[in-house]
């Protein structure tokens, strides 16, 4: 191991410090001989379930190829992008998994997303082709048109449930009453996947550095930029999940490892859980809805879940009912905590509750897996060590390698995507001269290489000349009983430039602006304390529960003009 306050040839590099794992990549070249291998190795094993119907890998392999087929004959050249706009239905990985086996390309669509943002999305990657939920195909119908898409494929709820089809899409209709539009000349989920597979040979077969998905970033900072990733990046980054989770789940036999996936497949966070779990020979148990706390209970409790990854909103809001608080946990043993900082009052009543330590971990769209705690070695505050097959080199603002401090997160690694999809000028600004991805996060390393985030580069505030981060605010307000959440974004000052403003969600009604910023000035120094205190219901998130903070400074800007 490098150690992070040493220089190595004057540079700072710290690379793979996961002690005593080794980097074992699948041994396979395509998503597609991934999925095959497992069809091999355990047909009968459940591959996917959800509301009681078990997809075996047999199944899985049947249904893709079934997809494959059909999507081959309607004649789209390889390489091309096929978009899954579907929240976390059975029908989600069987398209992805037949759209990669076609030789095209997928594209995931957050089913929310407005007609606006579709056509956007459409136009962008250039989608030939869409599979759509139909109960919320209002947005669809315009977006078709507007991107002049000529096949699409319906997909209702209720599409693998058996006799119970008709009753739950009458429910879903009901439930969603408004929301959906007829699409012109949609074939349906059925009607695709009972198609005759065709022989191997007429089907364009992916290669390893053929784009698998097109994952758009969720639009946070700007209008949403597609990130294509290669076959070779997200096997690669299986074998680095497989490296930093082998510790975790050591003595768990492969088919004991069952996965509920409350996040959804069309962000980075639950694909690659799902692919990990596919290529670990376990189950994936998506979950439409994880507000439903009642669904999601009786998911769990169908299950002997082993595996829960998920964000600090997620996690907490979980806890507030007393349903899923009841449930039986002896089988949980990795709780993954990303995309968001966990709060210490989630991270210790989580444990409390479920009994498993919730192990913060750090990747993106962009690079995957970038760094997890290690297993009963895990440092609160902290996103642990560098996982195996990667470099993590912190710089300034002059590019120069930072040896003793903060510095912006920059990484290396087979997992990292190429380029952003059709944006050149970002590709040149987002790479270092020696080909290393900018993350956009300000982090530093302890004594022992252990990785801590201190926050976006963008979101830093500059008071006084003074940086101010607001994550390090927002812990200081949410460790106070009487805070749910909050979100600290800048606001001007003439004197200072910018100044932190508070927006807080109480958890005591009782709760005042005077008890707030008497906490604060305990725990902070006088330039990072919010000069204002905004209490609201609740605060803008993200569709995988991040607090949008440019949602708020919009806001903020708004009120203070009128």
């Amino acid at each position: 191991m490098n150690h992070p306050n040493k220089k190595e040839n004057s540079r700072l590099r710290v690379v793979s410090t996961q002690d005593n794992n080794e980097l074992h990549e699948p041994a396979v070249d395509t998503l597609d001989e991934l999925l095959r291998r497992g069809a091999v190795r355990a047909p009968e094993a459940a591959a996917l379930s959800a509301l009681g119907v078990d997809v075996s890998y047999a199944d899985l392999q049947a249904m893709s190829a079934s997809i494959a087929a059909w999507l081959t004959r309607q004649g789209l050249e390889p390489g091309a992008c096929v978009a899954v706009v579907l929240p976390n239905l059975l029908a989600h990985p069987i398209a992805c998994l037949g759209i990669i086996r076609a030789g095209l390309t997928a594209v995931c669509v957050n089913p929310l997303y407005t007609g606006q943002e579709l056509v956007h999305i459409f136009q962008d990657s250039d989608v030939k082709a869409v599979f759509f939920f139909d109960p919320m195909s209002g947005p669809m119908q315009h977006a078709v048109q507007a991107a002049g898409i000529a096949i699409s494929v319906r997909v209702t709820p209720g599409d693998m449930l058996g006799w119970r089809r008709p009753l739950v899409n009458w429910i879903a209709k009901r439930r969603l009453r408004g929301q959906s539009a007829a699409v012109e000349n949609a074939v349906s989920w059925r009607r695709v996947t009972s198609t005759r597979p065709v022989a191997s040979e007429q089907m364009a077969r992916p290669e390893a550095r053929q784009i698998a998905f097109i994952i758009y970033s969720g639009g946070t900072t700007g209008q949403p930029k597609g990130v294509p990733i290669s076959h070779r990046a997200l096997l690669h980054n299986v074998a680095q999940q497989y490296s930093a989770l082998r510790q975790h789940l050591s003595g768990r036999a492969e088919h004991e490892y069952v996965l509920l996936l409350a996040v959804p497949l069309y962000h980075i966070l639950g694909l690659g859980n799902l692919l990990f779990s596919l290529a670990r020979g376990g189950k994936a148990v998506p979950v439409m809805n994880p507000r439903d706390t009642a669904a999601l209970a009786r998911e769990w409790a169908r299950h002997r879940i082993s595996s829960f990854p998920g964000v600090n909103t997620l996690y907490s809001a979980l806890l507030e009912h007393g349903e899923f608080r009841a449930l039986d946990f002896s089988s949980l043993v990795i709780c993954l905590g990303a995309g968001m900082p966990v709060s210490e009052t989630t991270a210790k009543h989580w444990h409390q509750v479920t009994g498993c330590h919730i192990t913060e971990a750090y990747g993106m769209t962009e690079t995957g897996l970038i760094s997890c705690n290690p297993a009963g070695r895990s440092r609160p505050g902290s996103v642990g060590l560098p996982v195996s097959g990667i470099e993590i080199s912190l710089r300034d603002e002059s590019d120069s390698e930072v040896t003793i401090g903060e510095g912006e997160i920059c990484v290396r690694s087979p997992a990292i995507m190429s380029g952003y999809w059709k944006r050149e000028a970002d590709n040149a600004s987002a790479f270092t001269s020696d080909g290393f991805f900018r993350t956009g996060d300000v982090g530093t390393f302890d004594a022992d290489g252990y990785l801590r985030i201190i926050d976006r580069k963008k979101e830093m505030i500059i008071c006084s000349g003074f940086k101010v981060f607001p994550s390090e605010v927002e812990r200081v307000l949410n460790a106070h009983p009487g805070i749910r959440e909050s979100a600290v974004i800048p606001t001007p000052d003439d004197k200072a430039g910018e100044v932190p403003v508070a927006y807080i969600v109480r958890r005591q009604p009782y709760l005042e602006e005077q008890h707030v910023m008497k906490h604060c000035e305990k725990h902070l120094v006088s330039y990072k304390r919010p000069r204002r205190i905004i209490f609201c219901d609740e605060l803008p998130k993200s569709a995988v529960g991040k607090v949008l903070r440019k949602a708020l400074i919009e806001s903020h800007a708004r009120e203070r003009n009128q």
